[in-house]
């Protein structure tokens, strides 16, 4: 008997004990231990923490910290009412969205944050300075510097790639080139005078002579009487001839002139200056979960009715105690020796038997 409400009492314990854990959640790994002897098997939950469990997945050792590949310029963190906040600050080109900046599940240090606002402040630019040159060209019909300076201007504005400024003209650099020559032909002349001559005679008149590498001809000659050979003589005896000679000589010109002249100077340009932004991130706070009444009245109720069961088999066990030593209270007959049921039977029948006489 004492065996059988020990095997009793712990079935139900173990019955209580797989009824707790299975109202918590999941049912962790069991192991099964038999009594021996045919007796009832007692299942053990294992419920202790194992290594790995309840922790945040591992995650790879090489971190990305760009944010749609802008990397931010300063990370803070404060605290505002009892609230864990989180500021990651940009600095980022004007056409950049803010909401490309903005991390979603961003978790720092095993707090969970979510965004919450945006701050936008624009940054001045800056000015940009450089020096440069630009090459003015123009035709001009002559090469003269005095006939060509009063077309070149002193200065002259500088407009490009959002530079702008004034150059100056540079003197030094300017220079004139022909732009072309065509050949000519004009009237070559020269004049000669012979003097002392006894007549005259052509023959003594040279019919060539060389001008500037040009051969001229004899195209004229004219003759002036000197003197007279003779007193009271009308007839002169010394002539003097002034020859011409011509010829065509050719040249060549320059069909005009091309000007190149340099202008220097410093200009500069605004740059258009960043957008910061900054993203603020608030605490997430974890959600309350309700109190487990259900579960915990299974708890409650599976512990009551083991603790019944084990408390009445215990009076049980005792009861069967007494009893078999024949201590069992308020038993008028327990001192009493026992009976004989066949010497009883046949008092009872003797009885009758009187009574039917």
């Amino acid at each position: 008997m004492k065996k059988r409400a020990c095997m009793m009492l712990a079935a139900l314990l173990a019955a209580a004990v797989v009824l707790s854990v299975t109202a918590h959640g999941a049912e962790p790994p069991q192991a099964v231990i038999g009594s021996g002897n045919g007796g009832t098997a007692i299942s053990i939950t294992d419920i202790t923490p194992r290594e790995g469990e309840n922790k945040e997945d591992s995650k790879d050792d090489t971190k990305n910290y760009t944010v749609s590949s802008y990397y931010p310029v300063s990370v803070q963190t404060a605290e505002e009412g009892g609230v864990q906040l989180l500021v990651k600050t940009f600095l980022v080109p004007p056409n950049t969205a803010p909401t490309e900046l903005i991390e979603k599940d961003l978790t720092r240090r095993g707090v969970a944050y979510e965004a919450t606002d945006i701050l936008r402040q624009e940054q001045p630019g800056e000015t940009e300075k450089k020096t440069v040159s630009q090459t003015m060209t123009l035709e001009s019909e002559t090469d003269k510097m005095e006939d060509i300076l009063p077309l070149l201007k002193s200065t002259m504005d500088y407009r490009a790639d959002g530079f702008s400024g004034t150059l100056t003209l540079d003197r030094d650099s300017i220079q004139v080139k022909e732009t072309g020559t065509s050949n000519y032909s004009y009237q070559l002349k020269e004049t000669k005078e012979y003097t002392g001559l006894d007549r005259n005679d052509p023959y003594y008149i040279q019919k060539t002579v060389e001008k500037n590498g040009v051969t001229l001809k004899l195209a004229d000659v004219k003759w002036t009487p000197m003197a007279s050979g003779a007193e009271n003589s009308e007839v002169p005896s010394l002539f003097q001839a002034t020859a011409l000679y011509t010829g065509t000589a050719w040249g060549s010109k320059a069909d005009g002139y091309t000007v190149t002249a340099e202008y220097t100077g410093e200009v500069s340009r605004m740059t258009e200056g960043k957008v910061q932004y900054s993203i603020v991130y608030e605490e997430v706070q974890p959600e309350e979960e309700p109190f487990p009444w259900r579960t915990t009245g299974l708890v409650i109720l599976a512990v009551g009715i083991a603790a019944s069961a084990g408390v009445g088999l215990f009076y049980l066990v005792l009861f069967g105690k007494k009893r078999k030593a024949g201590k069992v209270p308020g038993d008028p007959y327990a001192d009493r020796p026992k009976m004989h049921r066949p010497e009883m039977l046949q008092v009872m029948d003797r009885g009758l038997e009187d009574d039917r006489r």
